[in-house]
């Protein structure tokens, strides 16, 4: 079973003709974790957070999304934007997702946001992961947190996968879906 719908015709945020071409120049590589796959794909930002985006929307669309295994480390064969202008765009219900590992860039600086720091370990799904998690003023980590929020980022990540297959992963930013998280507990750091 593919991930996405093809029987639904594009949603009225889908990009189409002489705009998808345009919009191929701002597409930025994504990785997503579902339950039982592996998606890689471009997304189109716009400008915003990546964490963001997956917040205020119901869906995500992606750009030449290639599924696959979950232990998978490598980018499909597919020569990414531009590679082909007539490449197809494809949505996935952010409610699907569990994990997502956005690409690598700095935010400008109008949208970083300055926030306490605070070691957590957290379990999504069928992930374990411990990370740091940026939290408002007076918030604590817990449940709680996860109310206010549709999408966490969490920051130094160790993210294992120890289901079949087993594997691990060490990134720098993985956004995790609240919906999923069954546990988060703050961690003693020693400093």
């Amino acid at each position: 079973m593919t991930f996405w719908n093809l029987r639904r015709g594009p949603g009225p945020s889908a990009i189409q003709g002489s705009a998808a071409l345009a919009a191929v120049s701002d597409l930025a590589p994504i990785e997503l974790y579902t339950a039982d796959s592996r998606i890689v794909g471009w997304v189109s930002p716009n400008g915003q957070r990546v964490t963001d985006l997956l917040s205020s929307q119901d869906e995500v669309r992606l750009w030449q999304p290639s599924p696959g295994p979950m232990d998978q480390t490598a980018m499909p064969a597919s020569g990414g934007p531009g590679a082909d202008e007539h490449g197809e765009w494809d949505s996935l219900a952010t409610a699907r997702i569990i994990l997502a590992m956005p690409p690598e860039w700095r935010a400008s600086r109008q949208l970083r946001l300055h926030r306490r720091l605070r070691r957590a370990a957290v379990v999504a799904g069928p992930f374990n992961l411990t990370g740091t998690v940026h939290l408002h003023p007076g918030v604590e980590v817990g449940l709680h947190l996860l109310r206010s929020a549709g999408f966490i980022p969490l920051t130094d990540a160790y993210l294992l996968h120890p289901g079949e297959p087993p594997f691990e992963h060490v990134v720098s930013v993985v956004i995790v879906n609240t919906a999923h998280i069954s546990q988060i507990v703050p961690l003693v750091t020693l400093a």
